[in-house]
């Protein structure tokens, strides 16, 4: 298991690298694949690779800067650490000359370890180094000295599973075989877990010789850049124990970033190449936006204090003003104080997440939609029907309203209510045609029926508990096999004995139940309709 931070807890560190050793235990051979990022460490992982390989160069081109020790080893940890808080594979860290003497290579085991990685390569070159490929100086430390780094490194690892990898750079440097056997041998016997032979001879004949020559039990790394015809099959039979391809996801998105830019500079647009480019979907995918869709769900929804607000489906079908009317109702949600905006359809269609636009819904089973809403609801949770318009200050009364259920009720009609309308009684008093409510507020006293007080106006608030019954509510509808609007399930809550508040308006909201009550909304709201 890859570490979470630089930091990483030892146990993470330790995991890794067990990892890698199980690896080095198994039969056949282990492959590993370079990277510079953690984008391109999941490449590696989900191609199939081992493990990834750290590189410096990948590091240094990355940055811009030759792969000479210019960049420092937090730097060149940073990029590890990263990489291995990514993958699951273990990530094996290229340590250059290990950024110093023995006291620098000490602090830099304990740090790498600490950040999870599973192992470290260190080569026989003086500090600063330069890379293997480049023409030119290529100095070698003494073997006394390189041995004492190497004793520093187990010394300094806090834990047996961390893995030492000695690079040896006698044929890089054209020291020849024999030197590159005793340095080998040398190493191993100073501590080393494994040893690296490298070369950048165009045939793979010095790495077999290497590998036939071996004698130590101590298995052999090898890095088949320049020698690129042999395979890691036959590397492994020849007595390779792990294969790293170094740096070659670099030279691949040299050639491709530049192939695309090219093209469409030449093109004038994409069109030519977003074919053979990824789609956004598979950049999303590669960053974990499905898990952290998960956990946002989990964490952060449900838990914030903000109320939330769902449009659930009404009893017609949607008008051709509904989106005018849908644009108005968002707003009037927003400045309302609701940030979390769903649209609630059914079992058949689920309820769309969190978004910023809302869309009617044409669906009739409200009680299938509310199943389909989060059921973890820890904040406030308002329910809009799609049927009735209702604008940001009545909203904002009915979330300040306490207590579980709460219910917008229209008490203006003065007991005159549409045939399709709920009824609903009050414990309020009348006096001098106006209401007043006990200190707690109105409360529902009953449902239907002649002589009601009012009627329900399209948008009830539930408290956690609130919400929770109502979904019971609706469970018992989908589970009976009936359907049911909002105004159905409030029922069903209030026969149930549940308490249900009232915030009594007499404007503000609109009901939506034919094309010309839409028509004649859309009319107001923009300025181009008339009193009716």
């Amino acid at each position: 298991m890859s570490a979470a931070t630089t930091e990483a807890s030892p146990a993470s560190a330790r995991t890794a690298a067990d990892r890698l050793r199980e690896l080095f235990a198994q039969p056949g051979v282990v492959r590993i694949a370079g990277a510079h990022n953690p984008l391109g460490a999941r490449l590696a992982e989900r191609a199939g690779f081992d493990g990834v390989w750290s590189s410096g160069l990948e590091v240094s081109a990355s940055q811009g800067v030759p792969d000479t020790d210019i960049l420092t080893m937090s730097e060149l940890l940073g990029v590890a650490s990263s990489m291995a808080a990514a993958v699951d594979v273990p990530v094996i860290a290229d340590c250059d000359a290990g950024y110093g003497n023995a006291h620098n290579v000490m602090n830099m085991i304990r740090r790498y370890e600490a950040a999870g990685i599973a192992a470290v390569s260190i080569e026989d070159k003086r500090f600063p180094k330069v890379n293997s490929f480049i023409p030119g100086r290529q100095e070698l430390a003494p073997i006394g000295e390189f041995c004492g780094k190497l004793a520093a490194a187990k010394e300094a690892q806090r834990h047996p599973g961390l893995m030492v990898i000695a690079r040896i750079e006698a044929l890089i440097a054209g020291w020849g075989m024999d030197e590159a056997l005793r340095r080998g041998e040398a190493y191993a016997r100073a501590g080393a877990d494994a040893v690296l032979i490298h070369a950048k001879c165009d045939s793979p004949e010095p790495i077999l010789q290497f590998l036939r020559d071996w004698q130590l039990p101590t298995p052999v790394v090898v890095v088949p850049t320049t020698y690129h015809t042999i395979t890691a099959t036959e590397l492994g039979e020849a007595g390779a124990k792990l294969v790293i391809y170094a740096n070659h996801g670099l030279r691949a998105g040299i050639t491709a970033v530049s192939d695309t830019f090219q093209a469409i500079l030449r093109d004038d647009r994409t069109t030519g190449i977003e074919d053979s480019i990824a789609p956004l979907a598979t950049v999303f995918d590669l960053q974990g936006m499905a898990a952290q869709k998960r956990n946002e769900a989990e964490f952060i929804t449900p838990f914030e204090s903000r109320a939330r607000a769902a449009v659930v489906p009404g009893a017609e079908e949607p008008s051709a003003h509904a989106a005018v009317l849908l644009d108005h109702q968002n707003a009037a949600l927003r400045r309302a104080g609701i940030e979390s905006v769903s649209v609630a359809t059914s079992a058949d269609a689920p309820a769309q997440r969190p978004q910023d636009a809302m869309v009617l819904a044409a669906h009739t089973d409200a009680a299938g939609a509310v199943l389909e809403l989060p059921p973890a609801q820890l904040s406030t949770t308002l329910l809009l029907s799609s049927d009735a318009y209702v604008q940001s200050e009545p909203l904002m009364r009915l979330l300040a309203a306490r207590g579980d259920v709460t219910v917008l009720v229209d008490v203006s009609a003065g007991g005159s209510h549409r045939a399709d309308a709920l009824p609903l009684h009050l414990d309020s008093s009348v006096y001098d045609g106006r209401r007043l409510s006990r200190g707690n507020g109105s409360q529902v006293a009953g449902v239907g029926g002649q002589g009601a007080d009012g009627e329900f106006a399209g948008a009830a608030v539930f408290s956690p508990q609130g919400f929770a019954a109502l979904r019971e509510a609706a469970d018992k509808r989908r589970a009976n096999g009936s359907s049911a609007t909002l105004a159905d399930l409030l029922v069903d809550l209030f026969e149930g004995g549940h308490r249900v508040g009232a915030v009594e308006i007499g404007s503000g909201w609109m009901e939506l139940r034919t094309a010309a009550d839409a028509e004649h909304a859309v009319g107001l709201l923009t300025g181009q309709g008339g009193v009716r």
